[in-house]
């Protein structure tokens, strides 16, 4: 009984001890290392931390109060928006100000957590947000009419996937041009373009959007209706996958210009970006949605779906991969083949593109 006893008060005195000094290391940290590109701040911490972020006025100011830390390693600081960076103590409290150039009307301040090599960081966006007027050539819109050349895409008869995709594309840079959008098309002619070539493509011309327009085929005639595609590597259903395995031809992860940025925080901005860029794919399919059915237009059953599409994979570009109909589908191919029914749907795309960068200027 005795040596029972003894054990359990070596366990509890353990348990005590490896609680105890796990508590401790969750609560303090050594030091934060600073990296700041452009309007984006990293503070990469060792432990999880108590900390917060405010906004201050007269002068513009962005203060971040650390709880226990005990000092600050400036890693890469860009000064573009940075007048001034200074650091105080009072008790547990560790602050760091930076003196900013911005309006803080004009600010939006999130905060991301992202974990790489051990470290957890705090990512602080400063955003201005400057609304332009659309009806000036600032906003590239790039088109991808799908397939081409040696690579027909879907065939039904003499019609072919590669000709339907160009028709529409040339109509919908036509439309975006008259309201005031640079237009981009991947392809103008009938000819072949590598999915790593199409994407290279978009971000060479600094696409603020990326479309690339389909008409598949499927097993199965009775499916019909247009849709829309958005990234996820993991497809959403059956037919996404389908259709994501019969356009992969080649694999694409996009890539910034990282080249003089450290490893671990080049790895946390890319994560960044992926996540924005995803966000806002899937804000415009949805927006896509909403505008189709207010004007009647027919769409699949679940019109937006997700699979990992090569030619979506740029990680800085909004993109998003439109079916406009099924080629396998009688009804679809008819309406296709229509110039008019082309027109009618490139208009609606047309008004999505227009109210999208309306709601996101850039």
């Amino acid at each position: 009984m005795n040596i029972f006893k003894r054990i359990l008060k070596i366990y509890f005195i353990s348990f005590i001890f490896f609680t105890s000094y796990f508590s401790f290391r969750i609560v303090y940290a050594d030091s934060v290392d600073i990296n700041v590109y452009s309007s984006r701040f990293i503070f990469s911490i060792n432990e999880a931390i108590e900390q917060s972020v405010l906004i201050l006025e007269n002068p513009s100011r962005l203060v971040i109060d650390f709880k226990n830390i005990d000092k600050f390693i400036k890693n890469n600081i860009d000064y573009k928006y940075i007048k001034d960076i200074r650091a105080s103590k009072q008790k547990d409290v560790s602050r760091l100000v930076f003196d900013i150039n911005f309006i803080p009307n004009n600010v939006k301040v999130t905060r991301v957590y992202s974990v790489f090599k051990d470290k957890i960081n705090l990512v602080v966006d400063l955003r201005v947000f400057k609304k332009k007027n659309i009806s000036k050539k600032n906003i590239t819109v790039v088109i991808d009419p799908g397939h081409g050349g040696a690579d027909p895409g879907a065939v039904r008869g003499n019609i072919k996937e590669k000709k339907l995709t160009l028709n529409a594309a040339k109509i919908l840079k036509k439309k975006l041009e008259l309201k005031g959008f640079d237009v981009i098309l991947t392809r103008n002619k009938d000819v072949f373009i590598s999915l790593r070539n199409r994407v290279r493509l978009a971000r060479k011309f600094s696409g603020d959007l990326f479309i690339s327009l389909h008409a598949d085929s499927t097993k199965n005639r009775k499916t019909k209706g247009t849709s829309i595609y958005s990234l996820s590597e993991k497809a959403s259903d059956r037919l996404a996958k389908e259709l994501a395995d019969r356009e992969n031809k080649s694999d694409l992860i996009g890539g910034i210009n990282l080249e003089e940025v450290e490893k671990d925080v080049s790895d946390i901005l890319i994560d960044l970006s992926r996540r924005e860029t995803k966000n806002s794919s899937i804000e415009f399919a949805e927006l896509f949605v909403l505008i189709f059915e207010k004007n009647d237009i027919k769409l699949l059953r679940r019109p937006h779906r997700q699979a990992g599409f090569a030619v979506l994979k740029a990680p800085d570009i909004p993109s998003v991969l439109i079916e406009m109909g099924f080629m396998s589908n009688n009804s679809d191919l008819e309406k296709l083949s229509n110039k008019k029914y082309l027109e009618k749907l490139m208009r609606q795309i047309g008004l999505v593109i227009e109210k999208y960068f309306l709601d996101n200027p850039k």
